[in-house]
């Protein structure tokens, strides 16, 4: 009965001493890779003002066709995004993570244009600070803004 005990035991003390110091399962959010495809099937039209406040929008209408987004992020940080198989690639450092709505969101910025992509893909909005415009757009029509 003993050594029937002593291999169970054995083998967690051997999973714990590969663990070293570092008790966590996997990488954080800012480690892993992530790879996802989106389609987008509803918008929402909005004015945009310098306080970054959308108003004045329009009703959620149907996309035809509809949009779709690649958006990759390598373990190391570099980012693909693709906006109906137009690619444009970031460096770590060229965007921002964030959270919001409950789920994390991806906030790239360019000159005067700003594509924010959550993770979980249920939005995606597209702000031009210069023409003062902001699209909102959907996978779902449950979304209402």
């Amino acid at each position: 009965m003993k050594r029937l005990l002593a291999l169970p035991i054995m083998l967690i003390a051997l999973a714990l001493v590969a663990c070293g110091n570092d008790w966590s399962v996997g990488p954080d959010d800012g480690g892993a890779s992530f790879s996802r495809r989106f389609h987008y099937y509803y918008e929402v039209d909005c004015r945009y003002d310098a306080f970054d406040q959308p108003y004045d929008c329009s009703d959620t209408y149907s996309m035809s066709p509809s949009m779709s987004v690649d958006l990759r992020i390598t373990r190391d940080g570099y980012a693909t995004l693709c906006v109906d198989d137009k690619c444009s690639y970031y460096d770590p450092g060229e965007y921002d993570v964030g959270y919001d709505h409950g789920d994390r969101y991806y906030d790239f910025e360019g000159y005067d244009v700003r594509m924010v992509v959550y993770a979980d893909g249920s939005e995606l909005v597209y702000i031009d600070s210069y023409e003062g415009r902001a699209y909102y757009y959907y996978r779902d029509y449950d979304y209402y803004y």
